[in-house]
């Protein structure tokens, strides 16, 4: 299926990933976010990341846009076809072009940019040299996939004579800049590495049973101070953006891996709050409620029913019972989501334009 699904890619256009940020941007307020990010990095088209900082823009929502690239086609050994690949030099120039354009480094800011090659064997080692040399220069964050699948070893050994962690030290991705997806296979020694450089993870649970490739160590990684944070991952994936089911999935999995008291409900919730909000670098502001955060809380309707019983901890009643959705979710002071709904303009007329777009590029028209 993923052989077939990738050449669909050439069609995507402006309008597709418009009505696909803003579908999305509804879906993840419903499921209790207010901030995150999208790691886009099929580019058949110009100006995509554009459509995707213009539609969270006008909805209000806040939104890390991550320049991602694959520079190396299926005639290279690569994923996708040569029609959505781009040279070093097109994505270099058009990173910079999207950071001086959007980036907002101001405390407070709905939108900032980051560098996101999509992997480091998916891009040159020119590439992911420069990209990093780039982000310094421009003083912004970094983020690619790494240690995603077992795969990735033989591949980094074969080509760069070493395993995936020691070749992003390298290309001088090691830093406290950079926050990586999935991180599911590096050894003792290697996630050691990783946390005293202060590289974040973003942890993706649904994503991970579904593929069944493994799960992150989320529990050690934060027992060695590094910033975990939840990610719902892309509609290929999971097809779903609830960070309560992606929080919930977080404590269950921790405890399958590491028995009933390794993780509890208050770790899970710190994940999806404050360790999320270190990935792209946003502690002081994200993730609490404290004099000089930004405004953001979402309230949760749980029913009364499922929470029958519950006398002592409600984090735990939240996770552990019911499924829970939010009643209502604010972004910086702004309520986008009240009783239950999103509070986003012609949100019906945009559903029937996405079900036409998706019908398009599936080939069903």
């Amino acid at each position: 299926m993923a052989a077939r699904r990738r050449p669909r890619w050439a069609t995507l256009d402006e309008e597709a990933v418009h009505l696909a940020t803003y579908v999305g941007i509804a879906e993840l307020l419903m499921g209790g976010c207010t901030t995150s990010m999208d790691h886009h990095y099929v580019h058949p088209r110009p100006r995509l990341i554009d459509a995707q900082v213009r539609t969270a823009q006008d909805l209000g929502f806040r939104f890390h846009a991550t320049r991602g690239s694959m520079t190396r086609s299926t005639e290279d050994g690569g994923l996708p076809p040569r029609s959505v690949t781009q040279t070093a030099e097109e994505m270099l120039a058009d990173s910079e072009r999207l950071v001086r354009a959007y980036h907002d480094p101001a405390p407070g800011a709905l939108i900032r940019v980051a560098l996101a090659p999509c992997s480091p064997f998916s891009v040159t080692t020119e590439l992911m040299t420069a990209t990093a040399e780039l982000a310094e220069r421009l003083d912004v964050r970094l983020h690619t996939h790494l240690a995603e699948d077992p795969d990735e070893d033989a591949y980094c050994l074969a080509t760069y004579g070493c395993r995936p962690v020691e070749y992003f030290e390298s290309v001088g991705w090691m830093t406290d800049r950079t926050w990586v997806a999935h991180c599911i296979h590096p050894d003792e020694a290697e996630l050691a590495a990783l946390a005293a450089a202060g590289v974040g993870v973003a942890h993706r649970p649904s994503s991970n049973m579904l593929i069944a490739g493994g799960t992150a160590a989320a529990r050690e990684m934060r027992g060695l101070g590094m910033a975990v944070g939840i990610g719902c991952d892309g509609s290929a994936s999971t097809d779903h953006a609830s960070l309560w089911l992606e929080t919930r999935s977080a404590l269950l999995l921790g405890r399958y891996r590491g028995g009933p008291t390794t993780m509890t409900a208050r770790d899970a919730l710190d994940l999806a709050t404050r360790g999320s909000a270190r990935c792209p670098g946003r502690a002081d502001e994200l993730g609490h409620l404290r004099p000089g955060a930004c405004g953001d809380l979402v309230v949760w309707d749980t029913p009364e029913v499922a929470l029958a019983g519950a006398l002592t901890d409600p984090v735990e009643a939240w996770l552990r019972r019911a499924p829970s959705r939010a009643w209502a979710t604010v972004v910086g002071g702004r309520v986008l989501l009240a009783d239950g709904h999103p509070q986003l303009p012609a949100l019906e007329e945009k559903l029937r334009e996405h079900a036409r777009a998706a019908r398009r590029i599936q080939g069903l028209d």
